[in-house]
């Protein structure tokens, strides 16, 4: 099992595997807009992707995307999405592709790694805590829903 970051080349597999995440949490199966929502992504260099791959199967994904604190005049990473397709749950894959993204935020000078969750979500909250993420409790948060 490797986890590299994913390229142009890998767009095919990992919309498929985008859209499985997609109808996990309740969106209609559209490899098309998978496909290309992420080619955008690629195109215009707006996200960092992370892919876990087993026996040359996409088996999992990390998707980052560049954020900016004007307080530390600094820049964060949100993970906005984390992906183990559920043959390959449970050995590791998730902790693998995060620790990953760590590590190229570290690299990056990034402030911070920020992400939201489902609050009844508590295996990943488990996972999240044990990686050293922190629950926030000072903020809350606010969605202005524009669709």
């Amino acid at each position: 099992m490797i986890v590299r970051r994913a390229t142009f080349e890998d767009l095919h597999q990992l919309a498929i595997l985008f859209d499985e995440y997609r109808q996990f949490y309740g969106s209609s199966s559209n490899i098309k807009e998978s496909f290309s929502f992420l080619k955008q992504r690629f195109e215009n260099k707006e996200s960092v992707i992370f892919i876990h791959i087993k026996d040359d199967v996409i088996t999992g994904f990390v998707l980052l995307y560049l954020g900016f604190s004007s307080l530390a005049c600094s820049i964060y990473y949100i993970l906005d999405d984390v992906y183990v397709t559920p043959t390959y749950r449970r050995q590791g894959s998730a902790k693998q592709l995060i620790d990953t993204a760590i590590l190229f935020a570290r690299h990056e000078n990034a402030l911070r790694i920020s992400l939201e969750t489902q609050k009844s979500n508590y295996q990943s909250h488990q996972l999240y805590e044990q990686m050293g993420f922190v629950k926030d409790d000072a903020f809350q948060t606010y969605h202005c829903f524009l669709k």
